[in-house]
């Protein structure tokens, strides 16, 4: 269905098309009049730059591969389609993540692509431009920083441990007390929190050993596909919060530089919500 020519070669153009985007995205985070709209929720912004960028990326994708699908933040949202991943070749694509930091001038914004084969991730591609970040991989052969291999903490300790955390999702009310008790019971243990405001740069973080580990709940595909890989084949574990395998297309994910770290989380995040889940019983 995608062979190993097909897979080098569809990297080699997504990189090439990342790179040509970098332009634009500097070009908008240094704008100060940028135009802003509300997708949704007050906190779900979306830029013409994110259009610009979804644009090029799948105009330049489809020439070269016209048998390709999408799944796309701006595209999906536009069309309001139900989500759907099938075997075939299939990108997943968010233009900018983490929007909000794109907007105000804070240097944590993304470019994320993966390209998943028969429900299996085999490309990742995160570029962060503002910090000259671009972080690669193709499945079996290894994560890269500006190409050069990195390699999680494979830290197996929380009392060792970095932890992403992602406090402004507590804007989403269903999620709130189970987020904030999470991160009381992180914080008690571990090295310090850290909130970047982009779930793909913070799972690119934890492949670079930047970070130890994130826990998320209630985002898109396009959020955590990319970062997901890489974090896969710099040697650290993605698992689903509820514990096993995690799936692409319901991003509830625990990610660690390590399978102990990861089971750690996972305990504390079971624990709080079982407690939070008898009260309110």
């Amino acid at each position: 269905m995608c062979d190993e020519n097909e897979i080098k070669a569809a990297f080699e153009t997504a990189l090439e098309l990342v790179k040509q985007c970098n332009e634009i995205v500097l070009e908008g985070f240094r704008s100060a009049s940028k135009q802003v709209e509300v997708k949704g929720k007050h906190w779900d912004l979306v830029t013409v730059y994110d259009q610009r960028v979804e644009d090029i990326l799948i105009a330049g994708l489809r020439q070269q591969f016209p048998h390709h699908k999408f799944c796309a933040e701006e595209s999906a949202f536009a069309s309001g389609a139900k989500l759907i991943l099938g075997p075939e070749p299939t990108w997943i694509i968010d233009p900018i993540d983490g929007t909000v930091n794109f907007v105000r001038g804070v240097p944590f914004t993304c470019i994320s692509v993966a390209l998943s084969v028969n429900h299996e991730l085999q490309i990742a591609i995160i570029a962060n431009p503002t910090a000259n970040e671009l972080f690669t991989a193709i499945k079996g052969q290894g994560s890269f920083l500006n190409g050069s291999r990195i390699h999680t903490r494979n830290t197996k300790e929380l009392k060792d441990a970095l932890v992403g955390h992602e406090f402004s999702i507590g804007s989403y009310k269903p999620i709130r007390a189970a987020l904030f008790e999470r991160g009381q019971r992180f914080i008690a243990e571990c090295v310090g929190l850290r909130a970047f405001g982009s779930a793909a740069l913070s799972l690119a973080y934890i492949a670079s050993g930047q970070i130890d580990a994130y826990s998320i709940q209630y985002l898109k595909p396009w959020d955590i596909a990319a970062g997901a890989l890489l974090i896969q084949e710099a040697g650290g574990t993605v698992i689903s919060i509820t514990g096993g395998q995690y799936d692409i297309m319901k991003p509830d994910i625990i990610a660690a530089s390590s399978e102990p770290l990861a089971q750690t989380i996972l305990n504390i995040v079971r624990d709080v919500d079982e407690k939070l889940a008898q009260i309110k019983e």
